[in-house]
């Protein structure tokens, strides 16, 4: 019974009794043995151990990753990815299947202040044409996380034999991405279901742009309040 603690809050008294080969009697007498008024009882208080122990180790991951984003190591990328931005002649942007949605997202709030932003196409049908036009004075943004898209390294190894500076923002210092850039920015993911949680990346993408708008070169206040009065002047906002 101690062994299949997991299962008991779904069994009936007899379906976890035959499995342990014993009466439903006996595990009726077991569960009073250890305090509960019967098998209910301590079905009951076994299903709120099970949920009490899931939302620690819930809090637990989410501490480890908040603690793991102001890693020193991690701020300093973020303020060197943000110096070659602000350095750059133009800023390409690029991210494949599930990572297209952090260029899209970087793009776009990056455009508020920067008009040498650019997206690369998400297709890749482009991208060795966009890379031959770069040069050193330019930079290359890649995301890439496991399973790194095979469009990404290929880029990311081509704009390094061009010599163009590219920034990898990926999830390990070890992704294929980040031995062909020139910055890598290691964002830890968490993968407490079935699906990975991609939220720490979208926090280090702001980090990145904050810092870039902290240059007053970029006027990045003024800046933003005018795209959105320009965007607010044809009605772009829903009201």
């Amino acid at each position: 019974i101690l062994r299949d603690l997991q299962s008991i809050p779904f069994q009936s008294i007899r379906k976890l009794s035959a499995s342990a080969g014993v009466s439903p009697l006996t595990v009726i007498r077991l569960a009073r043995k250890w305090g509960y008024e019967g098998y209910n009882d301590f079905q009951t208080a076994v299903r709120d151990w099970l949920l009490a122990d899931a939302a620690a180790a819930k809090t637990t991951s989410q501490g480890a990753l908040s603690a793991d984003l102001q890693a020193p190591e991690l701020h300093a990328g973020i303020n060197d990815a943000a110096a070659m931005v602000n350095r750059a002649r133009s800023v390409h942007i690029t991210g494949f299947r599930s990572a297209c949605a952090f260029a899209l997202y970087m793009h776009y709030v990056g455009r508020m202040v920067f008009d040498h932003f650019h997206l690369m196409s998400p297709s890749g049908s482009g991208s060795p044409e966009d890379l031959a036009q770069l040069t050193a004075d330019d930079v290359v943004i890649a995301f890439g996380t496991l399973p790194y898209s095979t469009e990404t390294v290929r880029l990311t190894d081509a704009a390094r034999q061009l010599g163009i500076p590219t920034i990898a923002i990926t999830d390990s210092k070890q992704s294929p991405l980040a031995t062909h850039a020139s910055i890598s920015i290691a964002v830890p993911i968490a993968r407490p279901g079935r699906i990975y949680r991609m939220a720490p990346m979208t926090a280090v993408i702001d980090d990145i742009l904050e810092a870039c708008f902290d240059d007053p070169v970029a006027d990045a206040d003024r800046r933003i309040s005018y795209f959105s009065a320009r965007v607010d002047s044809i009605k772009g906002y829903w009201k």
